[in-house]
């Protein structure tokens, strides 16, 4: 018997519920399950910002982004509701301007019990800020 195919748009939906997700208001763009790939903008918030009187995003909200997106990446690659991350890598690769982000991950490895994605967030100017690579729990 084959499984039913989830309503990717649905389940993100269910994602924006919880505190966190819903204050960082991802809005998903698109996605493709057979790439295993899901792209997300992100609307920029005051609240994101390093300090108050100066541009950039605080590095922390990026990881965030990374986290959220290569777990959901897997979500849709997989068919299966979200995984615990086990392990999350990071590069910052220049300051992220004051504006929207856009957030690229696409599912690497689906594994057993570890799965793999990767993701990429680049700034308002199209400049690639950071690259993240997560690890996650995908034993059922």
């Amino acid at each position: 018997m084959e499984d039913k195919e989830l309503d990717i748009e649905r389940l993100w939906r269910g994602w924006l519920r919880a505190p966190f997700h819903s204050f960082l208001h991802m809005d998903l763009e698109e996605f493709d399950r057979e790439a295993g790939t899901v792209t997300f903008n992100i609307p920029f918030k005051e609240g994101y910002k390093r300090t108050p009187n100066e541009e950039g995003i605080h590095g922390g909200v990026l990881a965030s982004i990374i986290d959220i997106a290569a777990d959901f990446a897997l979500a849709v690659a997989m068919n299966r509701m979200g995984f615990p991350t086990i392990d999350l890598r990071i590069d910052y690769l220049r300051m992220a301007g004051d504006g929207d982000l856009t957030a690229k991950a696409r599912a690497i490895k689906k594994g057993r019990t570890v799965s793999i994605s990767e993701v990429e967030v680049y700034d308002v100017k199209g400049r690639l800020c950071a690259i993240g690579r997560g690890a996650y729990a995908t034993a059922e």
